[in-house]
């Protein structure tokens, strides 16, 4: 069941990719923008590069018949590991740039709520608006790591 190649490509592809993407998040924020926004969606396109580079190293040098469930572990052992090393990077990131990179996040996150008020209470409700509107106020950097560990 455990297999420790898989681990072993799954890290040291994760953990790149997991560089890469944080170098992505880094150079966003240097530039001008916010990370943690939409144009953040950008450090998502390593992803399926080192996945495929991962699945090619580990068919090459450790089985040359890989199957569908291995070829799977290998894909998911790098999404975890990227997704680790990422969010530990981002975390040790906002502390040393400080919380005006939060706060601009904040700001601008109320401000797309704000604009689509009308359309999100209509689908989630007045009260679960206001909770969402309320709780952007308390977004400290360990729960900004872990929206982006889980991909959010």
């Amino acid at each position: 069941m455990f297999n420790q190649a898989i681990v072993r490509v799954g890290i040291r592809y994760g953990v790149l990719c997991g560089l890469v993407s944080f170098a992505l998040v880094a150079i966003l924020y240097f530039i001008g923008y916010n990370p943690f926004g939409d144009i953040g969606r950008l450090t998502y396109v390593p992803i399926p590069v080192f996945i495929f580079l991962a699945i090619r190293y580990f068919k090459q040098y450790n089985d040359t018949e890989l199957s569908l469930g291995k070829g799977l572990r290998v894909g998911l052992s790098v999404a975890f590991y990227n997704a680790l090393s990422a969010a530990m990077l981002v975390f040790l990131f906002i502390y040393m740039v400080g919380s005006e990179i939060l706060l601009a996040h904040v700001a601008e996150m109320k401000a797309l709520l704000e604009e689509t008020r009308e359309e999100q209470i209509e689908i989630i409700g007045e009260e679960s608006f206001s909770n969402v509107y309320n709780a952007l106020d308390s977004l400290t950097p360990s729960m900004q790591a872990a929206d982006f560990f889980f991909g959010g």
